[in-house]
This record gives C-alpha cells, structure tokens and sequence, in this order.
C-alpha cells in the first residue's frame, strides 16, 4: 500500500512539474521584439494561439497563425524559426544574401521554412530541399530528403 502512495505522489508531482513547463499566453505578454515581429509582418493575420515553454532556465515561445504557419521565438523574442508550411516565408525576413542565392539558385522556387541558431541558418524550399547557410548568409551545403523506407533520412551534398 505505502509503494501505491508513494507512486501516486510521485505521479501528481510530476504532473504538477510538466503543467508549469508549457502554458497558453497573450499576445501581450510575448517579449517586445517578438511582438513587433508579429506586427511587422503578420498585421492582418489572427493569431490561433501562444505557447509559452520552459526550455532550461528560459522560456521559448511558439505563436500559431490560423493559416498554419508556426513562428518560434526565444527568451528575448528573437526569432528561432519560422514555418509557413506551403506559403513564402514572407520578404524581410530572410537575410538578403540567403534570398538572393535562392533566387539565383532556384527561381522556380521559395522558402517555406527559415531556422536559425547559434551556429547555422537553414531553409527549406517548397520543393523539400533544405539549404544550409552559415551566420553570416554563406552558402554551406544541401541537404536532400530521400525516401528509403519510412522514416525519411536525409544525404548531405556538399556543393
């Protein structure tokens, strides 16, 4: 019986933990900078919801668009990624040296998804590809969604 108890506190602890990791918020309770992202460039676009989670000692936010684009931002509101499944990333907010290699590139496409971290950015075209570019918008390499069996695994092509 004290095994069963003790499981079950241990069980509503853990549940108690999770809830505070992920919440719903406000628009208005997003950092500044990710606000005036969302303002800059989705103006006429509702907002379905906000997730705010604790990733280590921060908060990471997501914002849900009703046209299904995902935007995530970190601590300060600094954009992480930007999803826009089937639509263009909109203009602006991909680095100008990344755009101009795409269109240079591949004209008869566009960006569906924008990714930046400490080390890289990355794109996804509507055509799957995904171009792997440096900090500074320097092109690296292209990775290539190839189905084997299912789950899909990626083949780096150095260009």
């Amino acid at each position: 019986m004290k095994k069963i108890l003790t499981l079950a506190a241990a069980l509503v602890i853990s549940l108690i933990a999770c809830a505070d990791l992920q919440q719903l918020i406000k628009f208005n309770q997003l950092p500044i900078l990710a606000q005036n992202f969302i303002k800059k460039y989705y103006s006429t676009t509702d907002i379905s919801y906000i997730e705010k989670e604790k990733e280590g000692m921060h908060y990471d936010y997501t914002v849900y668009l009703n046209t299904g684009t995902e935007i995530e931002f970190n601590y300060q509101g600094e954009l992480q990624t930007i999803d826009c499944q089937i639509t263009p990333v909109p203009q602006g907010i991909i680095p100008k040296m990344i755009a101009e290699y795409v269109i240079v590139h591949y004209p008869d496409q566009f960006i569906v998804e924008y990714q930046v971290d400490y080390t890289r950015q990355t794109i996804e075209l509507n055509n799957r590809l995904e171009l792997i570019f440096d900090l500074k918008g320097n092109f690296l390499k292209i990775l290539v969604e190839t189905l084997v069996t299912i789950p899909f695994f990626y083949e780096e092509i150095k260009v």
